[in-house]
């Protein structure tokens, strides 16, 4: 599987899987009974978030504060993988790749 075609369908599981347990359903009903009930549903944005200093750190990325880490995905050429390792450093999650990686990129979303 090619790297953008990876990124997107992690992306897109990541999305749903958030969203799904993050949602809140709210319902609005309006003084007009003919418009009857709508219902909203909040959608968290996701952001990406990469670093290309692998070599020399392990290029270790951790999402903004009240961020949430979806996906990491180490990049070596043409080839992806999961992140290498995910610790939690001052309160935030941060994922890291080896040495061998050329770059990570990291999903977040917020609640």
């Amino acid at each position: 599987m090619k790297i953008p075609t990876l990124a997107v369908a992690l992306v897109a599981a990541a999305v749903i899987i958030f969203a799904a347990k993050n949602s809140k359903h709210e319902e609005t009903v309006t003084s007009d009974p003919s418009e009857g009930v709508v219902a909203q549903i909040a959608v968290s944005p996701v952001k990406t978030l990469t670093s290309t200093s692998c070599a020399s750190d392990g290029c270790p990325v951790a999402c903004e504060a009240g961020d949430t880490l979806l996906s990491a995905v180490c990049v070596s050429g043409t080839k992806g993988r999961f992140a290498d390792a995910l610790r939690v450093e001052k309160g935030a999650l941060t994922a890291t790749c080896g040495t061998t990686a050329s770059s990570i990129l990291v999903y977040c979303g917020r609640p």
